[in-house]
């Protein structure tokens, strides 16, 4: 008999009730496979449940999605889409959603499974989805879709009659023969492939064999942890001191409405990792923690970890707003999809899929939410639009959950409104700003803190209410490497040559080092040098796709952002290696030690970030003529780069 998580018994006393279908098929499922198999059911794949998930160590994964739909309620329509016959509405399609999950625990979920699928296309076998129709049996279901398939395949055999009686342009005849068979076969597979009735349940099988090796015990593991998430105790953490603001800040109470903001380093995440376990302590329930960047997972992850309590791990989920919703219009059957006349326009695609459905208040209008959230904390509030704050708010807060929203204005790099007191424009309901004014990143005689004080008043006094932290680290002189390399264009072999001599001569690791720039393009060439060129043969971790995998045939520019997606969504601080990342992937990160190569058109709310990362040793590089070269001129040690290479290597 396999195992079920969690057991029948938690799972009928749960605040969410299964349905009867989800019951049923979580019974003959037990029944019908051995002790070698795991049954999960509903779990919180952040943002996501899929209803059940089986798992075997070698023979791979089934995802099912269950529906006690009654089907003469529902049509198809000649694009396979599902349409409620009332009022015509479109809903998605239940196969839609199970190849969701499917696609996104490729995506996303798992780190390195895309990579590997991409690597050997045999590799998404390793998953096989169904969609269990609770209500209905074989002979309902093959009524439900033999309209549309009779349809079809008229139509392809008139087509073939006209062409034997009369033929015309053979290569017009085949364009649509094959169109007409894709019709046929996407609506078949749907019938005879991932349908599953009460009597067939047989279909439901693993899609690899105990001998297959397609399946390796690594990604196996990872999913894993995923499904079966590890429970944190609290010797794991470690003693914090926290302020007296920090202190009242990480309270949580039921219907707290708050909004936190701090300079760089005043422990913003800090405060929102031990108010998130203060928030589980008291109400038991899941907690919501939303950001925009998608790397900040992990940093926050990290932050949970520090605090001493005992949880489980599974009660957080940590995901991008984006990624929220995406997975929120599948799970309640809103069907996204865009105007064909604006399929290869990638602004536009973007601007209506804004406006449809992220930005959407009414969005879910028509939905009965069934998870709403006791706690909710939204980090990175600046780059927040006040449409998605309300959506969360009406649509996924409990009638008296707390929310709580994290921010500083000054890295506001996606140029978002601010309010008539220069700070991030926010919606009603959540009081005046609470603010953490006191930056623990820094040592007293700091000069990054000097530094970041100067830029704001150079380039925020008429935009932003500036702060001047007060450093909270106690002072160690003489320590720290603060320079300005003047560069001609984008010499990126002499940057990275610069990069290594500075991590030589100060004997720097290479996981206390990052190089972030503005450009993808030129962070994949630095990489690529970094990696390749017998000089540095350095291993590295990035937030975005290989040189290799850019230039390669095989993938093409929706695969590549995938990857981006994959790399961002594992990305760990504490890897062993040399970071390389964008500043806006980077942002809300620290490191030891930051080379910050400054682009013409970098606004100064991402040069401002950009340098607040950076904890000791701060490297910008900028071309002479740069709008920021006089500022950092007088801020930092100015370095000629031609000269400062050959001096560092005769040093070393």
């Amino acid at each position: 008999m396999a195992k079920i998580f969690p057991s029948l018994e938690v799972i009928k006393k749960s605040k969410q009730k299964p349905t009867e279908g989800e019951l049923f098929l979580l019974n003959e499922l037990s029944q019908n496979f051995d002790a070698e198999v795991e049954i999960y059911f509903q779990p919180f794949f952040n943002g996501e449940r899929p209803d059940i998930i089986i798992i075997h160590q070698i023979m791979g994964v089934i995802i099912i999605e269950v529906k006690d739909w009654d089907l003469s309620f529902y049509n198809l329509d000649e694009n396979n889409k599902w349409h409620v016959n009332n009022n015509g509405s479109v809903i998605r399609s239940p196969f839609a959603q199970v190849f969701g999950y499917k696609k996104n625990m490729f995506d996303l979920h798992i780190n390195g499974l895309l990579e590997k699928n991409l690597n050997n296309k045999n590799f998404y076998k390793a998953i096989s989805c169904y969609v269990y129709f609770h209500s209905e049996n074989k002979e309902s279901i093959q009524r439900f879709f033999s309209p549309r398939i009779d349809e079809f395949k008229g139509m392809l055999k008139e087509h073939n009659n006209a062409y034997a009686e009369n033929p015309i342009d053979y290569d017009k005849y085949e364009r649509k023969r094959e169109w007409l068979n894709s019709k046929i076969k996407r609506f078949e597979r749907d019938l005879y492939r991932h349908s599953v009735t009460k009597d067939q349940l047989i279909k439901i099988k693993f899609p690899l064999s105990k001998k297959s090796e397609i399946y390796p015990i690594s990604i196996h593991d990872a999913f894993l942890r995923y499904l079966q998430p590890p429970y944190h105790y609290l010797n794991e953490g470690k003693e914090i001191e926290y302020t007296k603001v920090q202190e009242r800040l990480v309270t949580s109470e039921q219907g707290k409405r708050e909004k936190i903001k701090g300079v760089a380093g005043s422990g913003k995440t800090t405060v929102l990792a031990k108010r998130a376990v203060n928030a589980h302590s008291r109400h038991r329930g899941n907690v919501l923690i939303l950001t925009f960047n998608l790397t900040l997972r992990m940093y926050i992850k990290d932050k949970l970890n520090e605090v001493r309590s005992d949880f489980s791990w599974g009660a957080f989920g940590i995901i991008n707003y984006h990624r929220f919703m995406s997975a929120a219009l599948s799970q309640y059957g809103i069907d996204v999809s865009v105007p064909e006349e604006i399929k290869n326009d990638k602004k536009k695609v973007s601007a209506y899929l804004d406006s449809k459905y992220y930005s959407n208040e009414s969005v879910f209008e028509s939905c009965e939410i069934e998870e709403k959230f006791d706690t909710i904390l939204i980090d990175e509030i600046q780059d927040y639009k006040p449409e998605w704050i309300k959506i969360i708010r009406k649509y996924f807060l409990s009638d008296q959950g707390e929310m709580v929203l994290f921010g500083d204005e000054k890295q506001n790099i996606y140029e978002r409104e601010i309010d008539e007191e220069n700070s991030t424009k926010v919606i009603q309901g959540f009081g005046r700003w609470n603010k953490l004014s006191k930056s623990f990143r820094y040592k007293e005689d700091s000069h990054i803190l000097d530094v970041a004080k100067r830029f704001q008043e150079a380039f925020f006094s008429d935009r932003y209410e500036l702060d001047f932290s007060e450093a909270m680290q106690p002072a160690l002189t003489g320590v720290g490497v603060n320079e300005c390399v003047l560069i001609d264009g984008s010499d990126i072999d002499s940057i990275v040559s610069y990069v290594f001599s500075v991590a030589k001569r100060e004997s720097i690791h290479p996981n206390d080092m990052v190089i972030i720039s503005s450009s993808i393009s030129q962070m994949r060439e630095i990489d690529f040098l970094i990696r390749k060129n017998a000089n540095f043969n350095e291993k590295t971790l990035t937030t975005f796709e290989t040189k290799e995998a850019y230039c390669s045939s095989r993938i093409d520019r929706s695969e590549t952002e995938k990857i981006r997606s994959n790399k961002k969504y594992g990305f760990n601080l504490n890897s062993g290696v040399l970071k390389i990342s964008t500043i806006h992937s980077f942002k809300g990160y620290e490191s030891p030690t930051v080379f910050l190569i400054v682009n013409e058109l970098d606004s100064a709310e991402l040069v401002y970030v950009g340098l607040t990362r950076a904890k000791f040793n701060l490297v910008v590089f900028l071309e002479k003529n740069s709008k920021y070269s006089d500022f950092f001129k007088g801020s930092l040690e100015v370095i000629e780069l031609s000269d400062a290479i050959e001096n560092d290597m005769e040093r070393v």
